[in-house]
């Protein structure tokens, strides 16, 4: 380990740790789907494990548990403040990208390692991923640990082929959409690995990371699988039915290539179709090596692939892994080329734009901290409100958040030694607590799926009480 690049990584990641880390707690957005992971992330803490992390807008499948526990040892050792997980996960990109920058400064390419690397450091997708931790955004460092091996390493051995499997399933467990890298790395190691057979230790790899999810199917009688493909609940996702205001890709597979290439733009800059329109102008009067050609084709591949998989519904983060992936082959197809002046001009060119791009809202105060919720649960202990068990919670939001079951909340009652009953037993609950930002002066006009079972008649009665910005009310089915 050479000093003067343990001294160039040291200086770039002071630099990282700046750009990734100032503000991050007044800006933490407590959003109900983080709320829910961080809940999650609780219970574990507390004991209670999980086979299953969050569930997939796909028929009734849920993804693996691994995003939860990534941040369970963050979590505990920070005695339990939730910013931790905020920390930790931009400590994770932080890592990876300075891994990437070891590998290049390892072959002596001290220019390109710190122009390469800054414009991974920069990019809109790094600084979006590092600051907002979730299934959807957290595996980027994962992902680029994992190519950054391939891509660098001369040889790699089964015992190597296990772990890189079982790191690219607990990627997939990140979001299934990840899936869609598996026939393009597949590809590259086919040309990579000498002795073929010794493939099966990378599918191997990948199985093992699968396991929780199998035994929790064991152990519940296979019912994610008969929900989503015996009673064909899949069919939602298709048809776009399963989530309010849900978006499709074009049905024309070519059309939907342009049309997720132009949504890609909002993570990477450009559209990946100019990154690989170029490098085929370069290829056709420079023939590429094999490993060039490989990845270049593993690319075009993916994008076609995933274009033909998210023509039915769409949601802007399914494309965050698909765009990294595309830019990062890009970038290291781009790394090999011998014309120092062209990549000098080409990195110029993007660190600029990207310093023009540059993401400052994300570092703007946040008007939704856990704070203000903390403090409405604090209020309702503190004045013995409800009992510590058999109550459920409701949350109406002025804004379409989609977060009626209240996670934002559930999680400080929890932490308080408060056990909600669970978002599927309202009709079993003694109890309701509806914590609304809309100011209702009679709350029994209020409708939804989780008011109903827990009967609509109880309504009538409910007790309120008023705080800054927000109402409590209280509903008992007995005394």
């Amino acid at each position: 380990m050479k000093i003067k690049n343990v001294l160039i990584s040291l200086v770039f990641i002071i630099i990282a740790i700046i750009i990734y880390s100032i503000n991050l707690k007044t800006s933490l957005f407590y959003h109900p789907d983080f709320a829910r992971d961080i809940h999650e992330v609780l219970k574990i803490s507390q004991g209670k494990f999980t086979l299953i992390g969050p569930k997939l807008t796909f028929g009734g499948l849920y993804i693996g548990p691994y995003y939860y526990y990534l941040y369970v040892p963050a979590y505990i050792l920070s005695g339990g403040q939730i910013i931790s997980v905020h920390f930790f996960n931009a400590l994770l990109f932080i890592v990876a990208i300075t891994y990437f920058l070891y590998k290049v400064l390892e072959s002596k390419k001290y220019f390109e390692g710190l122009f390469f690397s800054g414009v991974l450091l920069l990019l809109p997708l790094s600084i979006i991923g590092a600051r907002n931790p979730s299934n959807a955004y957290s595996f980027v460092p994962l992902f680029l640990f994992f190519l950054t091996y391939i891509y660098f390493a001369k040889s790699i051995k089964p015992k190597a082929l296990v772990i890189l499997g079982f790191l690219y399933g607990v990627i997939v467990n990140f979001h299934f959409v990840n899936a869609v890298f598996f026939p393009g790395i597949m590809f590259y190691l086919w040309s990579k690995v000498r002795h073929k057979k010794q493939l099966i230790w990378f599918l191997a790899g990948i199985g093992a990371s699968f396991l929780p999810l199998l035994l929790f199917e064991i152990k519940h009688n296979f019912v994610m699988i008969k929900n989503t493909f015996i009673d064909k609940s899949y069919l939602k996702w298709i048809t776009n039915s399963n989530i309010p205001n849900g978006l499709s890709g074009k049905k024309n597979i070519f059309a939907n290539i342009w049309f997720l290439s132009e949504n890609m733009k909002n993570y990477i800059l450009v559209n990946p179709l100019f990154i690989y329109l170029v490098l085929g102008v370069i290829f056709y009067f420079k023939k590429p090596n094999n490993k060039n050609k490989t990845i270049y084709l593993g690319s075009l591949f993916t994008l076609l692939l995933a274009a033909g998989i998210l023509r039915f519904q769409f949601i802007p983060h399914y494309l965050f892994g698909l765009a990294f992936f595309l830019f990062f082959n890009g970038l290291i197809i781009f790394l090999s080329f011998k014309n120092d002046f062209f990549k000098f001009l080409l990195l110029i060119g993007f660190i600029i734009l990207e310093m023009i791009s540059f993401p400052y809202q994300l570092y703007t105060s946040s008007w939704r901290t856990p704070e203000r919720f903390e403090k409405a649960v604090n209020f309702v202990i503190k004045n013995n409100l409800i009992k510590k068990t058999d109550f459920n919670i409701i949350q109406i939001t002025k804004e379409n958040l989609l977060a009626t079951i209240g996670f934002e909340y559930r999680y400080f009652f929890r932490k308080n030694g408060y056990r909600a009953d669970s978002e599927f037993l309202y009709s079993q609950s003694k109890e309701l607590i509806i914590f609304s930002e809309v100011p209702y002066q009679d709350i029994s006009r209020f409708n939804s799926w989780e008011a109903e079972q827990f009967g609509k008649n109880y309504f009538k009665n409910a007790k309120s009480y008023n705080l800054p910005g927000l109402t409590v009310f209280i509903l008992q089915k007995s005394g």
